[in-house]
């Protein structure tokens, strides 16, 4: 029986080369202080084509949003309500003697002539009058009195209002000639200018003068009849 038994010096094949524990330790050493000094890297982002899809989507829904937003209310095609016209060519003002109204359910009372007869006949529901002052371009001041004579019907209306346009045949007094209102030297406002209107079952009745009158009667009478139609609009301020 033979024995392997090593042979010296050794051949290089005969062994691998072996290194101390602590080169070792070193080398493992230095390799961990190299890589703690290296920045961290961010992990690569990948942008798929199913990221960028979702990002279009989002940016399409935003954007109807806004555009839905900062649309009008009112469709584009129906016309917008226009604000109504409620000055005209005078400015009037209420006096502080009569700052309100005043109403009666008598219209007789307060009417004269033929226009009384009438109404004691053909009753009315209500009579509302209000008094006005108005400047004209050359200064002068303006007395208005409008009447509001609301009837019971339509057709009531109609022959009130034809009634007190003939001549003579007497009117809704005037605030003045009523005595609710004194306006020295005038007793009645029937001698300037008068306008009427019918409104379904109302009748407004205006009528206007001044103290100070022109040296032409009938341009006068003329300006007053302006004042007068002009006047009418406030009775929708005040009538039933």
């Amino acid at each position: 029986m033979t024995q392997n038994l090593p042979r010296f010096p050794p051949r290089p094949t005969d062994t691998a080369p072996l290194y101390p524990a602590d080169e070792l330790m070193k080398l493992q050493s230095i390799m961990d202080n190299r890589q703690g000094q290296l920045p961290p890297q961010p992990p690569p982002q990948k942008r798929t084509w199913m990221g960028k899809a979702l990002a279009l989507v989002g940016v399409a829904v935003v954007s109807g949003l806004v555009w839905w937003v900062l649309q009008p209310s009112t469709p584009v095609d129906q016309p917008v309500a226009q604000p109504q016209k409620t000055a005209g060519e005078f400015e009037f003002t209420t006096v502080p003697e009569l700052a309100e109204p005043v109403k009666d359910s008598d219209c007789a009372a307060h009417a004269s002539g033929q226009t009384g007869t009438f109404l004691k006949t053909t009753q009315c529901l209500q009579l509302t009058r209000a008094f006005y002052t108005a400047k004209l371009p050359d200064g002068r001041t303006v007395y208005s009195s409008v009447s509001v004579v609301k009837m019971k019907s339509a057709a009531d209306a109609k022959a009130l209002r034809e009634l007190t346009q003939k001549d003579g045949t007497g009117n809704i007094k005037d605030l003045v000639l009523d005595k609710a209102i004194s306006v020295p030297p005038l007793t009645t406002l029937a001698n300037g200018g008068y306008a009427s209107e019918q409104r379904d079952q109302e009748v407004v009745i205006v009528e206007s003068d001044s103290p100070t009158k022109g040296p032409d009667a009938l341009a006068h009478n003329k300006e007053m009849k302006k004042v007068s139609n002009d006047a009418i609009r406030l009775a929708s301020s005040f009538s039933n």
